[in-house]
């Protein structure tokens, strides 16, 4: 009798240890099958922030529009505007021609960037953002003019007439902000000139970061405005939407068809070397982030890290990606 219970004993103890370690499993496969996502929700507590550095913001070049908002101009009726002490770093772009303007981007809408637009023209503004997260469509509420991408992504966030990003497009969480909804008064397919009179821009769909991201060609001041894509530091290919894939389809397509003098305005500060200022690459980096993402999926580059994986593009940017069958 007593060595049946202890028999029954063991065999309770061995199907439970088994439930535990199936269940275990069950998790982590889960978790690395679902790991953009996962780590999306996690990254505020992995990576604590304080949203606003409360020092004076660094010198930065150009000249400080408040004790928040810098403002460099980059020459040909093309304004930078940057919040230095945003722990992101964000560079907007004021382009203006001779009979509207455009914001490209409108900042993480920490502060009104809407007052520094007015400052700076007073022909109409219409504001289109790179991508939908947070720190590019925070801000979008300053602005009664709003131009998008149209595409399948973005239309698909659109209800009752009025674009509101999801969850995981906007990613506002980490800062602890909800996604603004707003009216969408001009679509642009990718392909489209927008004439600011004096000057056009060429929108160009640059998936990669995102699904829905964009860009703007300036042909005539061979000059591309591109947001998260690309820029100095470290790129985030492993979030939700991210896809490495599309990342490479991007880079060759630019590659086909910039001037190779063409100057890269970018979301994100800061160069290497260069301190607080508008943040710039040329067609050489994108070629070389293009060698990259070709290493990559080779599986051949060299990396550190687990989740995300790092991975040197050059002494500029570092890839950063998920997991093999993550973001492809």
């Amino acid at each position: 009798m007593g060595k049946q219970t202890g028999s029954r004993i063991w065999r309770r103890a061995w199907v439970a240890a088994g439930v535990i370690v199936g269940v275990l499993l069950v998790g982590a496969v889960l978790a690395a099958a679902f790991a953009p996502f996962v780590y999306a929700e996690l990254m505020p507590r992995l990576e604590p922030h304080v949203i606003v550095d409360p020092a004076p913001a660094r010198i930065a070049k150009g000249r400080m529009f408040d004790d928040y908002f810098v403002v460099q101009d980059l020459g040909a009726g093309t304004f930078a505007i940057g919040e230095p002490r945003y722990y992101q770093q964000n560079y907007s772009y004021l382009i203006i021609g001779t009979k509207r303007a455009l914001m490209f981007d409108s900042g993480s809408g920490t502060r009104d960037i809407g007052k520094v637009v007015r400052s700076l023209t007073r022909l109409p503004v219409t504001v289109m953002v790179s991508h939908l997260h947070f720190d590019h469509f925070g801000g979008i509420g300053a602005f009664d003019h709003v131009a998008m991408i149209d595409l399948p992504q973005t239309r698909a966030d659109v209800s009752n007439g009025r674009l509101r990003p999801s969850r995981y497009a906007y990613l506002g969480f980490w800062d602890g902000r909800s996604a603004p909804a707003t009216r969408i008064t001009e679509w642009l397919s990718p392909g489209a000139v927008i004439d600011l009179g004096g000057r056009s821009l060429t929108v160009l769909s640059t998936p990669g970061h995102t699904p829905s991201s964009a860009a703007l060609f300036d042909a005539a001041d061979h000059r591309l405005f591109i947001g998260d894509y690309i820029y100095p530091t470290t790129l985030y290919a492993f979030l939700p939407g991210a896809s490495l894939s599309a990342y490479r389809q991007t880079a060759r397509r630019l590659l086909a068809t910039l001037p190779g003098d063409t100057i890269l305005w970018t979301a994100h500060c800061c160069r290497k070397g260069e301190g607080v200022a508008a943040p710039w690459l040329t067609v050489t980096d994108l070629r070389d982030l293009d060698r990259t993402l070709m290493a990559v999926q080779a599986g051949t580059a060299t990396f550190t890290g687990f989740y995300p994986r790092r991975y040197p593009v050059n002494d500029q940017m570092t890839l950063a990606t998920g997991l093999p069958w993550n973001n492809r």
